[in-house]
């Protein structure tokens, strides 16, 4: 079977002084269907770029014998069928068709070489089969056939998603590399995407969907605090020896921090010991062989039992090196003295020829958490930039000086230095109290957002909204590439402060458990 093996890699963001990876050793079988797992900012994206190819480790080195396949990737090209575009991602074998049917059509016997040469690829990608391979693998992912003839470009955004998908499995000795593909797909699209994903192998999913890794993947790969690991099973798996492994460091903490401190004093103590008798050693020299040698005796006793003492010390600190630690998040909101916040009376509205909302009427009261629930599509992005006021509408009425705070699926700040963002102190001092109980390291004074991971940043417009002063709080899907203990403490916010709050998002058991009113759009 086919490896990818990592050899002692090394890999740091030098111009920020950042280490990433220290000396990692991975073996991967290429053949397994992997699920990787960790921290926003702990490098799952740095590492799949590694595998791929994109950048270089600093030491080490990886070696694979199978081509590495990038999700999310860029398509450009001159066709506009999606049929073509596909087939030209396979491996531009639309551009072999057409480059044959040219040489066919000119009759020019000087060019049967370059024909030859053209079938030779063209054959050693499958291209003689590939439509009905193309359909298969569309039938997999629950698309209508009729999708292929459509123009690529009128596709929805899931749609796109799924067909650049199948383009990389279909490509020829591929091993994919999948970075959260299921961001801003509703449910019906997730749901599609694991049951295509459960029937492949060869690939590497990175994603904080404990529903999808469960469903598909057989080995786990997390990027640890100290350490990478791989574990064969799929997440529940890896989360129940997981948290085996916390609640034993966890009652076992703070007895090990106190066996710590005392190795430390011994440790202390014993050095004084071999110290002093190294000096009475010197002392005793003049007064004859026994006294020496006791002193010398003295001396190796006492620096053999300060080494037994560290390796006791450096054993035990170990044991919580991979130790995670969840804060509590606080989330503060004014007190309206109007309970309706937000009326929006009979509206109508949308784009082009296609209309969302039709006679609709919401009201918004202080206290509400309002789930705005549908799939992909349904208005609901454009029904929180109404209740916002980044659209405009009359039939929308706010409460007279409302402060509202949205996150976006977008994040608001995407370049430049945080500390250069905003001039308000205030808001500066909450704004970097929440992100170091989200774990986002942002006090590096020359590091631009743009050179945070995806999820860093997402973490970052959270923590812009919730730093902000506000009567009501908008949130447009903020699970998305949020790493679990991010749901975990949003989750556990919400339900303690109780803040008015409209959201969207497609994870069904987060939504019914902090919501109190669901809209289905």
């Amino acid at each position: 079977m086919a490896k990818i093996i990592i050899n002692d890699v090394t890999y740091s963001y030098k111009e920020y002084y950042q280490s990433i990876f220290d000396n990692i050793n991975i073996s991967i079988d290429t053949d397994w269907k992997l699920g990787l797992i960790g921290r926003n900012g702990r490098g799952k994206t740095t590492l799949l770029r590694l595998i791929n190819g994109e950048i270089e480790p600093d030491r080490g080195h990886i070696f694979k014998s199978v081509n590495t396949e990038y999700f999310p990737y860029s398509q450009s090209t001159e066709y506009s069928k999606t049929l073509d575009v596909i087939k030209e991602s396979i491996g531009m074998l639309k551009t072999m068709e057409d480059a044959m049917e040219e040489i066919i059509t000119s009759d020019d016997k000087k060019r049967f070489e370059e024909y030859q040469d053209i079938l030779d690829k063209f054959s050693e990608l499958d291209g003689f089969n590939i439509e009905s391979r193309i359909k298969r693998e569309l039938n997999l992912m629950n698309l209508s056939e009729e999708l292929l003839e459509q123009d690529f470009e009128t596709l929805s955004g899931g749609e796109k998603t799924k067909m650049l998908i199948i383009s990389l499995f279909l490509r020829k000795n591929a091993f994919v590399l999948l970075d959260e593909p299921t961001n801003h797909l509703d449910m019906e699209g997730k749901e599609a995407v694991s049951n295509y994903l459960s029937n492949k192998k060869g690939f590497i999913l990175v994603s904080h969907d404990r529903e999808l890794l469960d469903n598909v993947a057989d080995h786990i790969i997390s990027i640890n605090k100290s350490d990478i690991s791989i574990e064969k099973g799929n997440y529940s798996t890896w989360l129940d020896n997981k948290n085996m492994t916390e609640l034993y460091e966890f009652k076992t903490k703070e007895k090990l921090e106190r066996e710590i401190k005392d190795l430390e004093k011994n440790s202390v103590m014993k050095r004084s010991w071999g110290n002093t008798a190294n000096k009475e050693k010197a002392e005793f020299r003049t007064f004859g062989r026994s006294n020496d040698s006791r002193a010398a005796k003295f001396m190796r006793q006492a620096k053999a039992a300060e080494r037994n003492i560290q390796k006791n010390l450096e054993h035990k600190k170990g044991l919580l090196k991979n130790y995670e630690t969840v804060s509590d998040l606080d989330i503060n909101q004014n007190i309206s003295d109007d309970d309706a916040l937000v009326t929006i009376i009979k509206l109508s509205f949308g784009y082009s020829n296609k209309s969302l909302f039709n006679n609709f009427t919401l009201q918004i009261r202080q206290g509400d958490r309002i789930w705005l629930r549908g799939n992909n599509g349904t208005g609901k992005t454009t029904l929180l930039k109404l209740i916002s006021g980044e659209i405009s509408s009359e039939q929308v009425q706010h409460q007279e000086d409302i402060k509202i705070a949205q996150s976006y699926q977008e994040p608001l700040w995407q370049k430049g230095l945080i500390d250069e963002l905003t001039d308000d102190r205030e808001f500066k001092y909450r704004f970097f109290d929440i992100c170091k109980l989200l774990d986002i390291k942002v006090f590096a004074p020359d590091k631009p957002i743009e050179t945070y991971s995806s999820g860093e940043k997402r973490k970052i417009d959270v923590a812009r909204a919730l730093a902000s002063e506000n009567d009501l709080l908008l949130l447009d899907e903020p699970l998305n590439y949020m790493d679990i203990y991010f749901k975990e403490q949003l989750e556990k916010a919400i339900l303690e402060y109780k803040p008015t709050l409209v959201f969207v998002e497609h994870d069904e058991g987060f939504g019914r458990n902090i919501s109190n009113r669901i809209l289905n759009l």
